[in-house]
C-alpha cells in the first residue's frame, strides 16, 4: 500500500509521476541565468570594445609611425599634406621612410628642362607651412627617363642632380633651414614604371621630396 497523503497536509499534490517537474523547472531556471550571465558579458565586451575604439581615434588610419614608437609629428604632417589641394600629378605618400611628395611628369620640370614650374611653387608654397613646422630632415631626389637630356648636363646624373638642387634653393629662399635639406639624383636607374610608353616615361621623369623620420638622416 502507497503512503496516503492527507489533504490536510499540503494546499497542492501532485502525483509521485509528475514530481519531474521540479527538476525541469530547475533546469530552466539555470538556462535562464546562464544566458542573462552570457547577455551581461557580452555587454560588458562592447562597452570595453568602445573605449578602445575611442582611445584610437586621434591616430591616422593606417600610419606607418605609431607601431615604430616614432613622434606623431609625421602622422600629423601627412594628413595635413594630404588634405591640401594639389595637382593630379603630385602624390603624397606614407612609409616607414617618411612623407613622400613625388612631383611627376611636367609638374615639376618640363622634358630636359631644369627650370622648376610656376605650379611647381605654387603647390610648394602651399606645402610650406607644414614643412616648415617641422625639424625633419628634408631629401630630394632626382629622377630622369631615358629620353630626358639637357647639353648642360652631360649624363641623366647631373640633370637628375640640378633638378633635385633646384627644388632645394627654392626651399631655402622660403627660409627652410639648409641644415635640414640633403640632395641626390639618381638619374634614370630608379625608373617606378617600365618605360615602353611615353606616358610612362614621363611619369619616370620626377623630384621627390621626403620627410625623413627624426631618428633618420642620409
Amino acid at each position: 500500500m502507497g503512503q496516503m497523503i492527507d489533504e490536510e497536509d499540503c494546499e497542492v499534490c501532485i502525483p509521485f509521476e509528475q514530481e519531474w517537474i521540479f527538476t525541469y523547472g530547475d533546469l530552466v531556471t539555470l538556462l535562464l541565468c546562464f544566458f542573462i550571465l552570457l547577455f551581461s558579458m557580452c555587454r560588458t565586451d562592447v562597452e570595453k570594445s568602445k573605449q578602445i575604439s575611442d582611445s584610437l581615434k586621434g591616430m591616422p588610419p593606417g600610419s606607418p609611425f605609431i607601431f615604430n614608437g616614432q613622434s606623431s609629428n609625421l602622422d600629423k604632417a601627412s594628413k595635413e599634406l594630404e588634405q591640401l589641394e594639389v595637382p593630379d600629378d603630385v602624390t603624397i605618400n606614407a612609409s616607414k621612410a617618411g612623407v613622400e611628395v613625388t612631383f611627376s611628369k611636367t609638374v615639376a620640370f618640363e622634358q630636359g628642362s631644369v627650370s622648376i614650374s610656376e605650379k611647381a611653387k605654387k603647390t610648394l608654397d602651399k606645402m610650406l607651412p607644414i614643412i616648415g613646422q617641422l625639424q625633419n630632415n628634408i631629401e630630394i631626389s632626382g629622377h630622369t627617363d631615358e629620353s630626358d637630356s639637357n647639353k648642360k648636363y652631360p649624363s641623366s646624373w647631373e640633370l637628375s642632380v640640378a633638378r633635385a638642387s633646384v627644388i632645394a634653393a627654392f626651399l631655402e629662399s622660403k627660409l627652410i633651414p639648409v641644415e635640414r635639406i640633403q640632395v641626390a639624383g639618381y638619374g634614370d636607374s630608379r625608373p617606378r614604371f617600365n618605360p615602353d610608353t611615353a606616358y610612362k616615361r614621363n611619369l619616370n621623369r620626377r623630384v621627390q621630396i621626403l620627410l625623413l623620420p627624426e631618428d633618420q638622416t642620409r
